[in-house]
């Protein structure tokens, strides 16, 4: 286990995704993408106080469009052209739910805010988000982490693809209710980080209300070990917490290093760049060569007292450089410790040199740019190195593949927070908080046992239960049907169907068909029968219109077998027999005929 700095401090921002369609409309959860799409420009403005927001600032120098693809779950309120319905009471009272399974303090009003963002994750350079509940705890089985805010807010745009300064999004996740649970930075180590946010996702897991799907729970991680605060935005495996955390705590010990050798060197000055295209005439670097043909210029400027700490061993402030310049679009930086490489060889790398009159110490920079983007350039470089030289390493940074986390953006404030005029503040009374009573979500296990107990079924069954998003549905066909035959058929048979066909049926198409066979006293074969039809695309409406799931009745069954010549395998003869007729049959009548005709 990697040991952590005393002073470590780790606080986490989870999202759960509620299954309950999306929060201001009537727009399911679940879409498909269309072939219509619209394209926007977003702009900042200024918050409740008056102020713009740094990093919506910094979003909008960035210059780029955002094209958005339409949704079979979309509407006019997705694409910001109609005002927001009415908020979803579903995911309300699942919010409330929450608050009062970790003993937060629920709010008496709820007021909805728009929330500035303009990095064109949401159409209307804003997401709505309102504060639900305040303090609480979360305990698991050996760490514990106080709750600062229980929130309520519309989940953004999924990002399909960015191509230059384009971004592409889909409006299918756009206003999903995402319900966000942030904890104190009281969390010393990942381990802690890990349990804590797994206990939260659990808790709505039991209730039967996260969504399902890859993206459902997704954690945002606070980290400081005193460089200031990093926030590490979409962190979307809980096991991946603790090496992404590894990572970071080595990068900002490396930077500390090199600043302290930068500093021991007399420090830095400003980056300038100047064009030489000449400098490298005759070059066979084939990236310098596109570069000039493509119209860009070789821009060089030296980096005071930097040699040895932009690309050797730990040190790494050449990449920190790079992705502060890969936000503002500019790719085309290369430097002193990489070369040589890309073609550029050792005699050119030090005809640079010489041309820049490089001290002992010194390092420089090649950016290939056009000249009119070189202010902008400096602007980003310089400001990236004087942030690290004081040794402030706040931000917001992503979470890469490789558990590398990489530069975003500043962190946020609240200047970017304002109301939302078109939603009235709702009241949270006695009378709301009575219906969630006895809905409060249990810890996991607590559920699980409770399930099994109650439903005579294995602990195993009620986790599959559970973990598959199906516990409210058997319970409601529990009411009515038995348990043990329902189970059955939610916790073996679906997934089986849904596996040999590769598809995901659609939960309420689960429950209408099979409450459908209940109604009509049909019995566990045209459940089955059901679910097989819905795997391979019919619908509810469909499969009961045509009486496909009605079984045959004992003459049915014996015109049927004249047909099969081999009835040795009854499973194989029922198949063949449901086939041969469209509907179900019972293989115990199958059975029990062909043992009379044995005879």
């Amino acid at each position: 286990m990697v040991k952590f700095p005393e002073n470590t401090k780790i606080g986490l921002e989870v999202h759960l995704q509620v299954n309950a369609g999306k929060l201001f409309c009537g727009c399911e959860g679940e879409g498909m993408d269309r072939e219509r799409s619209f394209q926007r420009t977003l702009h900042s403005s200024s918050g409740e106080t008056g102020s713009s927001d740094i990093s919506t600032m910094y979003e909008e120098s960035r210059n780029r469009t955002f094209k958005y693809i339409v949704s079979t779950n979309s509407c006019l309120v997705e694409a910001d052209e109609e005002p927001p319905h009415k908020i979803n009471e579903m995911a309300l009272n699942a919010s409330l739910m929450m608050a009062r399974a970790f003993n937060s303090e629920i709010l008496d009003r709820v007021v909805v805010m728009r929330k500035v963002v303009i990095d064109g994750s949401n159409t209307g350079g804003f997401q709505r988000t309102s504060l639900i509940a305040m303090g609480g705890e979360i305990k698991g089985d050996t760490y514990s982490s106080k709750i600062s805010a229980i929130c309520l807010e519309e989940d953004a745009c999924r990002k399909i693809e960015e191509r230059g300064n384009e971004v592409v999004y889909s409006l299918d996740r756009l206003g999903v209710p995402l319900i966000e649970i942030s904890t104190e930075p009281d969390i010393k180590n990942p381990e802690g980080a890990v349990e804590i946010a797994r206990e939260i996702g659990n808790r709505l897991l039991s209730a039967g209300l996260l969504k399902k799907g890859a993206d459902s729970i997704r954690q945002d991680v606070n980290f400081s070990m005193g460089y200031g605060r990093v926030e590490i935005k979409g962190v979307s495996k809980l096991t991946t917490i603790p090496d992404i955390l590894e990572r970071e705590m080595e990068r900002q010990k490396s930077l500390a290093e090199a600043v302290g050798i930068w500093k021991e060197r007399g420090g830095t000055e400003n980056v300038i760049f100047e064009a030489n295209n000449a400098i490298l005439n005759g070059t066979g670097s084939r990236l310098i060569l596109k570069s000039v043909e493509n119209g860009k210029d070789i821009l060089l400027s030296i980096l005071k007292n930097g040699r040895g700490l932009l690309k050797n061993g730990n040190f790494r402030i050449g990449r920190e450089i790079a992705d502060a310049l890969k936000q503002i679009g500019i790719t085309g930086i290369l430097h002193y410790d990489e070369l040589p490489a890309y073609g550029i060889t050792q005699e050119e790398k030090d005809r640079i040199a010489n041309y820049l009159n490089l001290g002992e110490g010194d390092s420089f920079l090649i950016l290939l740019e056009e000249s009119a983007e070189k202010e902008r350039a400096e602007r980003v470089i310089n400001d990236r190195i004087s942030k690290i030289m004081s040794l402030n390493f706040s931000e917001t940074r992503a979470a890469m593949d490789d558990f590398s986390t990489r530069y975003m953006r500043p962190l946020s404030g609240s200047s970017r927070m304002y109301p939302e005029t078109d939603i009235s503040v709702i009241e949270i009374n006695e009378s709301r908080l009575r219906e969630i009573e006895g809905r409060v979500p249990l810890r996991l296990e607590e559920m699980v046992e409770k399930i099994s107990r109650e439903y005579s079924i294995s602990k195993q069954d009620a986790s599959t239960l559970i973990w598959n998003g199906m516990t409210e549905i058997f319970m409601r066909l529990s009411e009515k049907y038995d348990s043990r035959a329902i189970c059955r058929e939610l916790v073996q048979k679906l997934p089986d169907a849904e596996r040999k066909k590769n598809v995901k049926i659609p939960a309420e198409y689960v429950e209408d068909t099979l409450n459908y066979c209940i109604e009509k006293n049909y019995g566990r074969y045209s459940m089955e029968r059901a679910i097989d039809l819905l795997s391979e695309g019919k619908l509810p409406e469909e499969i009961k219109s045509e009486e496909n799931l009605k079984p045959l009745d004992e003459n049915e069954i014996i015109e049927a077998l004249k047909n099969i010549k081999d009835t040795k395998n009854i499973s194989l003869v029922a198949k063949q027999i449901t086939e041969m007729k469209g509907r179900p049959v019972d293989t115990s009548i199958i059975a029990r005929l062909v043992k009379v005709e044995k005879r």
